[in-house]
């Protein structure tokens, strides 16, 4: 009986430590699958539906308003995950099942994540009609907001209507009325409703420092698109109303959004070094497009195709900031267009590491040319070189790339293979120095055309430090101080292989970044970069407002005024 005991004993031991293994085992396994959710979903790769959709909710927010719903949602989960996006426009779908009058309208605040300042707003009507829509605050500071939105019909006339309303102001109690109109812009019905932002807080600054210039000109129509206010802590891309009031703001995952292009009702920007999302006029992603071993640096343009040429770094390699490359947005694949390298190689060899540590995260290598502006011509490219102070025209860029020019002092090229591509230089003019933002204009004659840009007028290479930029009347070595900046306008000649200067003014010193836009009705807008400072000309470059803006770091990288016209609104 004792042994039979000892037996039973130890088998209820030995049972005893599997059921503690397995149980141990079990846990284990779930704390290991708790950890792994909880990691893809901090690195915005989580991309199970079913479970982003039992994770996230839209609901009633009275904290906001009465019937204005918003989305709640793990504050770990990446926006700009596509998987995400469908999970949202699921529990829309489910929201719209019901039945929503202009009266009784369907509002959701910040629907998509990409908009903090936006409310998405949803209802049909039994005849054809369109929306206006006017902000008000409680402050003699800040002005009415109102627009026309677009709904992408036919006369802008619709009876399924969806919408992004946007330019609410954060921090405070937003008054909006809606205007429904007819067919003969006769106002139909009016809806009030209060949206109280009281408790929200935005990463942008919500009043601009503004001042007037001598111009009595009108300023354009538009928003003022701050693409990149460099920070520390989380980046965004701003709308500035003509007040220089923040109207509209999106987080985006780090470095800097260098441009807006639209295209097929789609926006698309850059949201990090290596991404570029599409976004529609409701906020939601659509698409997100990756660089692969790629870094995106400063500019992107469209092809004839509507794919995305790019410049590129490729962090493969030893040199940096000399490729483009191009994303097809069907297949979604990336192919290197040009490798500049290769065709500068003799002159690479003469150029040394930039150890100054002032460098764009993850870059490290030889940054010999620096790209940082792009002008697509049918499949040839005009670029803009800072570190060589340099112009370049390449031709047949995807095919047999072709070298047509240099746009630079010559003694920059002077001894090395490339000099005899230096066109000549028509008349007396200081010359171009880590020049930015080019904006090409034809001309009647072919071979003939202006290009427009933001001359910084600054005179370092950290690439090639022996040469002295004094020696072409280029003071100024400080990224962040110096003298003046210049707006430039060259005439290229490429029958006669030359360049003149025939329009300039002087502007806001920056050493690096800004940029330079011409409006249609010939007004200019400038931002000098590190000075935070970006205005509105008139044709005759008399200023007719300016506005400053408070740096998180270092610089307001560039400001380009879009209208949204056939977006946002009508």
């Amino acid at each position: 009986m004792k042994k039979n005991n000892k037996k039973q004993l130890i088998k209820r031991a030995v049972l005893i430590i599997v059921i503690i293994v397995v149980i141990c085992g079990l846990s284990y396994g779930a704390f290991l699958l708790i950890s792994d959710i909880n990691e893809k979903i901090e690195k915005g790769e989580y991309n199970d539906l079913t479970w982003l959709k039992n994770n996230i909710e839209i609901t009633k927010d009275k904290t906001i308003g009465n019937d204005i719903y918003s989305v709640t949602k793990s504050s770990n989960i990446d926006i700009y995950n596509v998987t995400y996006q469908e999970a949202v426009q699921s529990k829309l779908d489910v929201l719209l099942e019901n039945e929503y009058t202009f009266e009784n309208p369907l509002m959701i605040y910040n629907l998509y994540g990409t908009n903090t300042l936006g409310l998405n707003l949803y209802f049909k009507t039994d005849v054809m009609s369109k929306v206006s829509y006017t902000i008000h605050v409680d402050d003699k500071d800040i002005n009415d907001f109102s627009r026309t939105l677009s709904n992408n019909q036919e006369n802008n006339l619709t009876t399924n209507h969806q919408y992004q309303i946007i330019g609410l102001i954060p921090g405070m109690i937003n008054e909006v009325k809606l205007e429904l109109k007819n067919e003969n812009e006769e106002v139909i019905a009016t809806k009030e409703f209060n949206i109280d932002l009281s408790t929200i807080k935005v990463n942008a600054q919500i009043k601009l420092e503004v001042s007037n210039g001598d111009s009595k000109e009108e300023l354009t129509d538009g928003l003022y698109s701050m693409l990149g206010n460099d920070s520390d802590e989380t980046d965004y891309l701003a709308l500035y109303d003509n007040d220089g009031i923040l109207r509209m703001e999106t987080e985006i995952i780090g470095y800097r959004a260098h441009r807006i292009l639209f295209k097929d009702d789609k926006m698309y920007y850059s949201i990090s070094q290596t991404k570029i999302a599409e976004i529609n006029s409701l906020g939601q992603v659509i698409e997100v497009y990756r660089t692969g071993h790629y870094q995106l640096h400063h500019d992107y343009v469209f092809d004839n195709d509507g794919n995305l040429i790019v410049l590129a770094n490729n962090t493969l390699k030893d040199t940096e900031e000399d490729c483009i490359i191009k994303i097809d947005l069907d297949t979604k694949a990336v192919t290197e267009l040009i490798d500049f390298e290769d065709m500068f190689k003799s002159y690479v060899d003469t150029c040394k590491l930039d150890e100054s540590g002032f460098r764009d995260e993850g870059e490290d290598g030889i940054d010999w040319l620096h790209l940082n502006s792009i002008v697509w011509l049918d499949g040839d490219v005009i670029l803009s070189s800072r570190e060589t102070s340099t112009i370049l025209r390449v031709n047949n860029i995807e095919k047999n790339p072709e070298l047509v020019y240099l746009i630079s002092d010559k003694t920059i090229w002077e001894d090395t293979e490339f000099s005899n591509y230096v066109y000549d230089k028509k008349g007396d003019f200081k010359i171009q120095a880590g020049q930015h933002c080019l904006n090409y204009e034809p001309t009647s004659e072919e071979g003939v055309y202006y290009l427009t840009f933001f001359n910084n007028n600054y005179g370092k290479s950290n690439s090639q430090p022996d040469f002295d930029y004094t020696k072409i009347g280029i003071e100024n070595t400080n990224a962040f101080k110096g003298t003046e900046s210049y707006y430039y306008v060259y005439k290229v000649d490429e029958n006669n292989k030359t360049f003149e200067l025939i329009d300039s003014f002087d502007v806001t010193y920056s050493g690096i970044v800004s940029s330079v836009q011409t409006m249609d009705n010939g007004n200019i807008i400038v931002d000098s970069g590190t000075a935070g400072v970006f205005a509105e000309y008139d044709e005759n470059h008399e200023l007719i407002r300016q506005f400053t803006a408070k740096l998180n770091k270092y610089m307001v990288y560039r400001v380009f005024k879009y209208t949204f016209d056939g977006f946002f609104f009508e």
